[in-house]
């Protein structure tokens, strides 16, 4: 999934990102690349004329029956307006995210769901 802010782009975090999620120095916590801690990660980027900057990265948690979000932007891009930008692009993709269980996990399939399927796959 990608998405597009008014200055930001957020784009799913491929392993050829690794070199730079190091140089940024990104905490582990908010590591896109680690889909135990943070299973829906993206990297955050500015476009523009000269190329495109990782500048950070989100993502988002379950955590009981919500998605938390995770954001961390780099300290030369912070103080900038971008880290709200940020929070209210990633509020408005929860909104499409499903929704949790109980727990904070994703629901498994109704019984007659699983049924189903057990009866088209005979």
């Amino acid at each position: 999934m990608f998405i597009r802010s008014e200055n930001l782009f957020f784009r799913p975090a491929w392993p050829e990102d690794r070199p730079r999620l190091e140089r940024l120095d990104v905490p582990v916590r908010h590591d896109p690349l680690c889909p135990d801690l943070v299973p829906q990660g993206f990297v955050i980027t500015m476009p523009g004329t000269s190329g495109t900057k990782l500048i950070g990265t989100a993502g988002f948690r379950p955590v009981r029956r919500t998605w938390e979000q995770r954001i961390w932007l780099a300290p030369a891009w912070r103080h900038l307006g971008l880290f709200a930008e940020a929070e209210e692009t990633l509020a408005e993709l929860a909104g499409s995210l499903p929704v949790l269980g109980d727990g904070g996990v994703m629901p498994q399939a109704r019984t007659e769901d699983r049924r189903q399927r057990e009866l088209v796959a005979a």
